[in-house]
């Protein structure tokens, strides 16, 4: 029996190959399979099963195209030859091979990179590792990143589409402009904001992280900071008048 690394569509696969006397013990509980190893010609015979390891469940296809999904471990470990060692080498060899793709990212659709950190995170998962050991998440490819973004609201790549990849687990996908913008409105708000009550007509500096509406600390209603907002200017000469 063969095995080799392999990758399809940037994803890391394993090729298993077996001759005609490796097939039929592979295939020695099924018999509609069986019976077609025996009809088949022993010299030259090759039995190809490509594994897709960042699935839950593989995807074995022969010569003749024919596919079935199985428990992935179970089928890698009903192979004479792969132990649990060999496993692990593979998980971990697979692993670097999705890194290297994702470093390799050509920023051209930010879904193509989240789907890369996902099959990483699950392989690496498989090995008790994670992502992190594979590749530097604050180093990942990306197309410029405007200034001004807030820590809290991390952006971790933009593709040139204006499509970013945020949030702290790095699995949210939002447009960069709506992202910028909330930052800039956030850091207006933490700068403080004059409002003024409809109500009682208290006036007051309000440095809340509400976007729509908070209290008046004076009457204690409502107060929707879009009807309510006064200039610095007009707080200023409230300020003087009291």
């Amino acid at each position: 029996m063969r095995y080799e690394l392999t990758t399809w569509n940037d994803k890391p696969a394993i090729t298993v190959r077996l001759n005609h006397e490796e097939a039929r013990e592979y295939y020695a509980l099924d018999p509609g399979a069986l019976a077609w190893v025996d009809e088949s010609e022993p010299d030259g015979f090759e039995l190809q099963i490509v594994f897709y390891p960042y699935r839950e469940h593989a995807e074995q296809v022969d010569q003749h195209g024919r596919a079935t999904a199985e428990d992935y471990e179970q089928v890698l470990f009903s192979l004479e030859g792969i132990d649990r060692a060999a496993y692990l080498d593979m998980m971990d060899a697979a692993s670097r091979t999705t890194a290297d793709a994702i470093r390799r990212w050509d920023r051209k659709d930010i879904h193509h990179l989240v789907e890369l950190l996902a099959v990483l995170d699950d392989l690496s998962n498989r090995i008790d590792r994670q992502a992190e050991d594979y590749v530097t998440m604050s180093n990942l490819p990306s197309a410029p990143i405007p200034e001004g973004i807030d820590t809290a609201y991390p952006v971790w790549a933009v593709d040139t589409k204006g499509m970013s990849l945020v949030g702290e687990g790095a699995d949210e996908v939002e447009p960069i402009k709506e992202v910028a913008a909330y930052c800039a409105e956030l850091r207006r708000r933490e700068k403080g904001i004059p409002t003024r009550c409809h109500k009682c007509g208290h006036s007051w500096l309000y440095r809340g992280r509400s976007l729509f509406r908070t209290t008046c600390p004076a009457c204690h209603v409502t107060v929707y900071l879009s009807k309510c907002e006064i200039s610095h200017t007009e707080l200023a000469d409230l300020k003087r008048d009291r």
